[in-house]
């Protein structure tokens, strides 16, 4: 009698396929939703459930999320969204660049290259509701309670600047060398960090300029957001800025 199912042909399914597959959709639902750093995910039977994978299938990703520094699973309390800074992964890149040789202005310049075409894509193709909601969350940035609230409005403004290039492969790859940048630089004292008060009050004279569509304001936004010192400033509206 012949097997019909191997005379049809039929594949035998890979565990490793299905561990890569249900990895794959964690891994989309985080980026979807934005979800932010220390959010927790459902509870695991919850979450086979509705990834239609048996619970080993499910731990098996979850796994390979955490080796990659995406997932942080806490047990007895649950798995959360992990914070990529603090991943061997940016460890061991900031050990093979060293810090020995390192100036504060080699930094501002790396940074000043990056955030140039940003702001020149921003410019270029960001909608008035994107304007809008930068404005928006620049506003609560400066009015907020504490220095939580106004950390996690910074995050929000630079991830919504990133999406308003219009760039889905910057948006992924900004949001790490965001954090790497943060890490590398602030976090490690190599270089010195903007006065916290001009730090949150220059994202409003950001928009304004970006409001101007003027690719000339460019190094204005920049020097908004990354000189150490800028004593003096002149904001969008001819203002003297805080120092």
């Amino acid at each position: 009698m012949i097997d019909p199912f191997r005379s049809s042909g039929l594949n035998v399914v890979s565990r490793k396929r299905l561990t890569d597959q249900t990895a794959a959709a964690l891994r989309d639902y985080i980026l979807t939703n934005r979800l932010a750093v220390g959010t927790r995910l459902p509870a695991e039977p919850s979450l086979a459930q509705s990834l239609g994978v048996s619970r080993n299938v499910l731990r098996q990703a979850v796994a390979s999320l955490e080796a990659l520094g995406m997932l942080r699973v806490t047990q007895g309390s649950g798995t959360y969204v992990a914070d990529v800074a603090d991943t061997e992964v940016f460890a061991q890149i900031a050990a093979w660049m060293g810090s020995d040789d390192l100036t504060e202005q080699d930094y501002l310049e790396v940074r000043a290259i990056w955030e140039r075409g940003i702001y020149e894509l921003v410019i270029g193709r960001a909608s008035a509701s994107d304007l809008d909601r930068l404005d928006e969350i620049s506003q609560a940035m400066v009015h907020a309670e504490d220095s939580g609230k106004a950390a996690a409005f910074h995050e929000e403004f630079h991830d919504v600047l990133l999406r308003a290039t219009g760039n889905q492969f910057l948006v992924t790859m900004g949001t790490i060398l965001h954090n790497f940048f943060w890490e590398f630089g602030y976090r490690r004292a190599l270089v010195r960090k903007p006065p916290a008060e001009r730090l949150l009050d220059g994202h409003r004279s950001i928009v304004r300029l970006l409001r101007t569509r003027d690719p000339g304001n460019i190094q204005q936004m920049i020097d908004l957001h990354l000189l150490p010192h800028h004593s003096g400033d002149k904001g969008a509206d001819g203002e003297e800025g805080p120092t």
